[in-house]
């Protein structure tokens, strides 16, 4: 499906997260990912969100002490701090951004985990790590800033051990991709394409903006962990729960931004985003573009 929407570059990315990471941790409860609501009466805090978030994954893996954990695209290093001392595993965290990796080393100090949790710069396309050297991985919203996701999932397969899960989150798109054509009206569906071409221009220069690549769909994970010589644990759409995130986000971003200077890329971000006065769309029933939890696992020899 072509989309129009140009590939990630790493070295693009690493520079946006140099530049904007700061501020959206600040406005993401300290982490760099989506947050975890149980409905619309939920009044968790964005920190409560995304660390239940990162609670749900790190549980999927289960990990223990004396195991090794990879955290793919750590962020400034949250959720992999939490999975240190949660756990009492070893965690080892890449990301293409200088500037989390120094925030995250800077937050394992702190916590006082540094001897089990340490942060690396390094591309996820490309990693620095030996064969069968971690025991989980973690991915919360990386595979979304890769340009291809089956290469990355192959990265990870190689250095995942025999038997070892890895957890990830990624965005996904829930709505048909054309009009429905059984509509008997030929001016319904007309009218329907004229939206879908609007709403996917308004979805392109969002996805540009964050420097993400093409959605795909939950379904195609079928397809990717089979070409990665991964099996399929299970995947489950979380995008009721997760949906309250961008709205959050974009509210509080909007109002700062009142008062406050910020850097070009975020500004990019709110040029490219729904507008204050459009905000109730992004909770709408069923959004358009959802959030899914993928368990994938690596067969055990023999």
């Amino acid at each position: 499906m072509s989309t129009g929407i140009s590939l990630p570059k790493p070295e693009e990315v690493g520079a946006f997260y140099d530049a904007a990471n700061d501020l959206i941790a600040q406005f993401q409860g300290g982490s760099m990912h989506y947050g975890f609501w149980d409905g619309p009466e939920d009044d968790s805090t964005f920190e409560q969100a995304s660390n239940r978030l990162s609670d749900i994954l790190i549980d999927r893996l289960g990990p223990g002490p004396g195991d090794r954990v990879l955290d793919v695209g750590c962020g400034v290093g949250t959720p992999g701090v939490r999975l240190a001392t949660r756990t009492g595993a070893e965690l080892v965290g890449i990301s293409i951004s200088a500037r989390d990796v120094e925030l995250a080393n800077a937050r394992a100090q702190q916590e006082g985990c540094a001897d089990r949790a340490r942060f690396e710069h390094a591309n996820a396309l490309e990693m620095p790590f030996e064969d069968d050297s971690f025991d989980q991985v973690l991915a919360l919203e990386s595979i979304v800033h890769m340009p291809d996701r089956v290469q990355v999932l192959k990265e990870i397969a190689r250095v995942l051990r025999p038997g070892g899960s890895l957890a990830l989150t990624d965005f996904v798109e829930r709505t048909p991709a054309s009009p429905d054509l059984s509509k008997p009206s030929l001016l319904k569906r007309l009218q329907g394409s004229v939206v879908d071409k609007v709403q996917k221009a308004a979805l392109a220069k969002v996805i540009e903006s964050w420097h993400t690549a093409p959605l795909v769909r939950a379904a195609d994970y079928t397809s990717f962990a089979s070409a990665a010589g991964l099996d399929v644990v299970e995947v489950i759409d979380i995008s009721q729960n997760t949906k309250y995130t961008a709205h959050r986000f974009y509210g509080a971003v909007y109002e700062y931004a009142k008062h406050n200077e910020v850097p070009p890329e975020i500004k990019k971000i709110l040029r490219a985003g729904p507008g204050e006065k459009r905000l109730h769309w992004l909770i709408e029933d069923d959004p358009a573009v959802g959030v899914i939890l993928a368990v994938l696992r690596r067969p055990s020899d023999g």
